[in-house]
């Protein structure tokens, strides 16, 4: 989906009066999409770091429906919060 958003979707969202694309974080997530939505809160994060934060999305995905930004900001560990800096841009 973050590679060619066409391939998944049969129309722009723009066609049908939607700004922007959401991508949905679940227990179905990969760790690009993970990775692409810590860093427009503004988090960079190394592999190994991703590594260990996945394993605790898909715990926490397997037992939530929805996952908020809050939801991942409380899986990163403390020194990779304290690393914050100014989000890219405003997601749910």
């Amino acid at each position: 989906m973050l590679a060619n958003p066409l391939c998944y979707e049969i129309m722009t969202p723009q066609l049908v009066g939607v700004g922007k694309t959401s991508l949905v974080l679940g227990k179905h997530s990969g760790r690009a999409a993970l990775r692409h939505r810590l860093e427009m809160l503004g988090f960079t994060i190394s592999r190994e770091e991703l590594q260990h934060v996945y394993y605790r999305f898909v715990a926490l995905a397997d037992r939530k429906k929805h996952i908020y930004d809050q939801d991942l900001i409380g899986l990163l560990p403390e020194q990779i919060r304290e690393r914050r800096r100014e989000p890219v841009a405003e997601v749910n």
